[in-house]
């Protein structure tokens, strides 16, 4: 375990974020094994398929994810303050009110299956592959709230280290199961769905049993499940109102995505080709954001708010340098780049992705900005303004989908989202300024 509110701040942000980063390329990377398998063995328009749904998909473990992350900030106060009783109360309700959410999401999902595909302008030659896709993503939702509920009650108590060793073995396992599934048994897109959840569901149950066997403390007792308004009121806020900053980003992504799926499946087809690359692009910027959350937390919870200020710089500091070194790579290697994950047989789907890159990335210093922020304010127990910020994306993304696409294109979709961190970022940097002061 790692205590966050001692030592030299930037060794410790460093040796907690570095294991997060590894664990994120190691996602990102058999993601992509996902794509770039299903690519080569079934062609673009399995790409397609599974692409069109890559916003819902997205939607799906960020709700999971973000409620897990939310619920993981007072567990990590209390633990910066001593409190282990009230830590191990915090712990149930995350456990209680994740499971529940986690099946309601599933049920809603299965009964509303077509109809959401319908919404988002499925189209008609891939939708059949992509609704097989979704349900087993979708029923596998069960083990991957288990993981991250499990990955993040350790890094709230400063533990990133072991998330990352089990996060490599369900890569490892991942690619594997893919080519299994794939080339040996030749099950299609629902194989690569199959291989990610059964290679999630070994992650689970490998670090359940380390809770177990080294974590004692963090098991929470049957008494532990008798909730206090004390305890609920401000688990929720943090897990609800992280969940919903993360939904209702990616519910602007569906939206946007309904524009792109009615641009074609070439289109689709380069745009997740280039999300990829995105994703894998700004895997500092996630590490650093984790990071800060819990931080920030422990060092809030232990009256350490000198740190605070000093950290948020830090890391702001780290994801500049990592622009920097992005816009040098996406614009002498875009295109190679785009050949890591698309056939190359159509010129025109490959310099698509460069285009999106080339656009997109010099505003990373703008993301970096808007991410390390929100996630700051989330720390130190602000959940509104990040809300707020989430909900301005959302509906500029609604406006980018009935107003810029049909007038440019899938241009219109390069620029919307970069628009929208500058926008953000300067109004959660406002924020954000205003409260640091009163806090701290």
């Amino acid at each position: 375990m790692r205590d966050l509110t001692k030592g030299n701040i930037i060794k410790v942000m460093f040796f907690f974020s570095l294991p997060i980063l590894l664990g994120n390329v190691f996602q990102q990377a058999y993601n992509l094994a996902d794509i770039i398998i299903v690519g080569k063995k079934l062609g673009d328009m399995s790409v397609s398929a599974v692409g069109s749904t890559a916003s819902v998909v997205s939607l799906l473990f960020n709700i999971i994810n973000g409620l897990c992350t939310g619920f993981a900030i007072p567990i990590s106060r209390h633990y910066g303050s001593g409190e282990q009783d009230k830590m191990r109360q915090n712990i149930a309700g995350m456990i209680t009110f994740s499971g529940i959410t986690t099946i309601t999401v599933i049920a809603l999902c299965m009964i509303f299956m077509n109809p959401l595909l319908t919404a988002i302008n499925t189209p008609k030659e891939i939708f059949d592959e992509a609704a097989r896709y979704l349900s087993i993503v979708v029923i596998g939702l069960v083990v991957t709230t288990i993981y991250n509920l499990e990955a993040n009650m350790l890094r709230a108590v400063g533990n990133s280290v072991v998330p990352l060793i089990i996060l490599i073995i369900s890569a490892i396992l991942n690619i594997g199961l893919d080519l299994l599934f794939l080339y040996v048994f030749d099950k299609g897109v629902e194989g690569a769905a199959l291989a990610t959840v059964i290679a999630q569901f070994i992650s689970a149950a490998v670090c359940f049993v380390y809770l177990i066997k080294k974590c004692p403390f963090l098991k929470p007792k049957l008494s532990d499940f008798r909730f206090n308004s004390y305890v609920i009121k401000p688990l929720l806020g943090a897990g609800l109102g992280m969940a919903l900053m993360y939904s209702i980003v990616d519910i602007g992504s569906i939206v946007l995505q309904n524009g792109v799926n009615g641009l074609g499946h070439e289109i689709i087809t380069a745009h997740t080709a280039a999300r990829k690359l995105f994703g894998f692009s700004i895997m500092p910027f996630s590490a650093v954001s984790a990071t800060l959350v819990t931080f920030v937390s422990q060092n809030y919870g232990a009256g350490r708010f000198d740190r605070i200020k000093k950290g948020i710089k830090y890391g702001l500091f780290i994801e500049w340098i990592w622009t920097t070194l992005a816009i040098v790579v996406v614009y002498l290697f875009a295109n190679n780049l785009a050949l890591l994950i698309v056939s190359g047989e159509n010129s025109y789907i490959t310099d698509t992705v460069a285009q999106y890159l080339k656009i997109n990335v010099p505003f990373y210093y703008a993301l970096a900005v808007l991410l390390s922020l929100r996630c700051s304010l989330q720390g130190l127990g602000n959940s509104i303004f990040p809300i707020v910020a989430s909900v301005i994306e959302m509906l500029w993304k609604i406006v980018t989908v009935v107003f810029i696409i049909p007038q440019y294109g899938y241009f219109g979709v390069c620029i919307s989202e970069p628009i929208i961190w500058v926008a953000s970022g300067v109004l959660v940097t406002i924020i954000a300024i205003k409260m640091l002061k009163k806090v701290c």
